[in-house]
This record gives structure tokens, sequence and C-alpha cells, in this order.
């Protein structure tokens, strides 16, 4: 059988983990809009999922009624995908409208045909994929659907994004505002227990075994990380073991450690300020894997840099979590052993 695991970031697989109760939320609020515009901001790490999020929810928005949903990545040609996708997407008796429109700029042409889909109680739905820099024609994209949504029209726009880029947007004006009347979602990382039975459904399809001591463990090793389940799931499938035991388990820990760090987490630390790195080093030399906050931020206040922000800006990022009140841990799966085995490339 092919591999089912394609590790990558923006990737999809057969193996991806859905998110169900996150989607139906989303869903809820589209089904609730009426007249207006809404924007929602998803941010995560990079290779927390999504771009897998992102897909499932367009294709369930594809499902509804009432509704043209559009797919976008931040470098597409907005306005030509947008209305070529609404024509393609709208009933005969819409595209027929569409025909006669005249209209003398490409943004002209797509307020009209949002005038049309309302027209015909048809509303928009839009995702943005990659959304990790300000561009200008992100900007009127937005600024365009804020004033079709202020004249009576229905359009949603749900874009994910990179969190380390989030202070890329606030710091512009423009976007400050935009960011600031939109909600925003930080994906979370999968459930354990979700992991573990994902994992056993597909060695099992493939009438593999994985013994049942060891999945628990499997599952622990991701951190519940999309990126690092799919390289996880990749080299226990590419290692032909039909019954997964302890000991092959532990083989193939070096070669996912190593691609967990070079693929992911060092792209990951050289969008961080210096003041997040020197947070990242002071976290892991401590004895503990979980160290006291107050302890934490007295050591932070004795460095030239890192200051407290460093450490809420590491816990938005999801590459530090407070697992108790009070206390702090890296919440990548084997972060810390990354920070220490790469400290030249941190510092």
């Amino acid at each position: 059988m092919i591999n089912p695991f394609n590790p990558g970031f923006g990737n999809i697989s057969p193996s991806c983990i859905k998110r169900p109760a996150m989607q139906q939320k989303l869903l809820d609020q589209a089904d609730q809009l009426q007249q207006g515009f809404r924007s929602i901001f998803i941010d995560g790490p990079r290779g927390c999922g999504k771009t897998v999020f992102l897909n499932d929810l367009g294709d369930a928005m594809l499902d509804r009624d009432g509704w043209i949903t559009v797919d976008l990545e931040l470098h597409d040609d907005f306005l030509s995908t947008l209305v070529g996708a609404i024509y393609y997407q709208a009933s005969a008796a819409i595209t027929k409208e569409l025909d006669v429109l005249d209209y003398n700029t490409p943004s002209e042409m797509f307020i009209q045909y949002v005038e049309t889909l309302t027209k015909y109680q048809q509303r928009l739905f839009i995702t943005v994929d990659e959304a990790n820099q300000p561009t200008e024609s992100l900007l009127t994209l937005l600024q365009l659907c804020q004033q079709l949504g202020n004249h009576g029209n229905s359009i949603m726009v749900v874009l994910a994004g990179i969190t380390s880029r989030m202070p890329q947007f606030l710091g512009d004006d423009n976007f400050a505002a935009l960011v600031q009347k939109s909600r925003r979602l930080t994906l979370p990382m999968l459930d354990l227990d979700t992991v573990a039975n994902q994992y056993q459904q597909i060695f099992t399809k493939a009438h593999r075994v994985i013994e049942p001591e060891v999945l628990p463990n499997i599952a622990a090793a991701t951190g519940g990380y999309a990126y690092a389940f799919q390289i996880l799931g990749s080299l226990l499938w590419g290692s032909g073991v039909k019954k997964i035991n302890p000991a092959a388990f532990e083989k193939i820990m070096p070669d996912y450690q190593q691609q967990l760090f070079s693929n992911a987490y060092l792209p990951i630390v050289d969008e961080l300020t210096t003041g997040d790195r020197e947070v990242i080093e002071i976290l892991a030399h401590e004895i503990s894997s979980v160290v006291d906050e107050g302890f934490l931020k007295e050591q932070i206040d004795d460095t030239s840099t890192a200051a407290p922000v460093c450490l809420q800006h590491l816990i938005e990022n999801q590459i530090v979590s407070l697992p108790q009140p009070g206390q702090v841990a890296f919440a990548l799966p084997y972060f810390r052993e990354f920070a220490i085995k790469n400290e030249a490339r941190i510092a």
C-alpha cells in the first residue's frame, strides 16, 4: 500500500486528522451571518494543520445551500479567481445576469457579482490560506468585502496564517483596524487519544498491528503537533514492520527527531525575536522540564533583551504552554532537546 502519511507543510494526506467541533462552530457562525461581513483569522505555528483545517472547512461549505465558496491562497489573483469561481458555481439564472453586467475595473466587477448573488439570496464564503503577509491585494480584498457587507451583502472570510507573522498585520494601520474587528482563533494541538486512534485505524486497515503497550507512547511522542503526527506515522509505515512494538518505535526515533528538528523547528526559531530565543535558552537549561512561572520571569528580567512579553509571545506561538497555573513547559514535542542541540543556532 502507498504510504498514507505525507509530511510537509501545506500538504493534504488521507491520514490527516479533522477537527469537527471547531469546524462546526465556524459553520454555525456562517449560518448566522445575515447581511454583513465577518472575518476570522486562524493562526498557529508552522505545521499545526491550518491548511488541512481550511480545506475541510471549505469542503463542508460547498455542501451548504445558499453559499458560493471560494478557496484562495495569498499570491492568487484574488479578484479574477473570485469572479471566475462565482460564475462557475452560480445557477443559470444568475450567470445570465452576470453576462450583461457593465464594469470598468476588476473591483467593480467583483462588487457587481456579489450584489447579483445577494439579489438571488446567495452568500459568499472565502478562505485564504498562507495569509502570512499584509499584502496590498489582500487589504483590497478585505476592504471590498467590508464595504459590501456594510451595504447588505453577506460575506464571510476565513484566513489562515502563522502566529509569528501576526505582528506584521497589527503593525500596519490599515490591517490593524481590520484585524481588531475580526475574530482570531488559534488552532489547538490535536488530542492525544484522537492521535492514537487514528494511528490504530490506519495501521489496522493495512493489516498491521501497533501493540497496545506502545500506542500511548507513540501518540505522546507527537505532542499533538500535526506535522509530528505525519512524520512519525510516515517513518513507522516506511519501516515495514508488521507488528510495531517498543523496539520498533525506539529504532525510528533518531530519524523522527532529526526530521522534526530540521524541517519544522529550525524554520520556527528563525522567525522568532532575540528575546524569544533567550527565553527558550533559559527554559531549555533548567533542570526540570516544568518550570515555575515566577522563577522563569525572574530569570528573564536578568537578561538584556528578553522580557515577560517574550514568554507570552512563545505561548501564543504554542512553543511553550502553561500545563498548570504558575507552571511553564515546552509544548512542542522534544523542543527542549532541540534547543540544547541547536544552542548555537538559537543564540
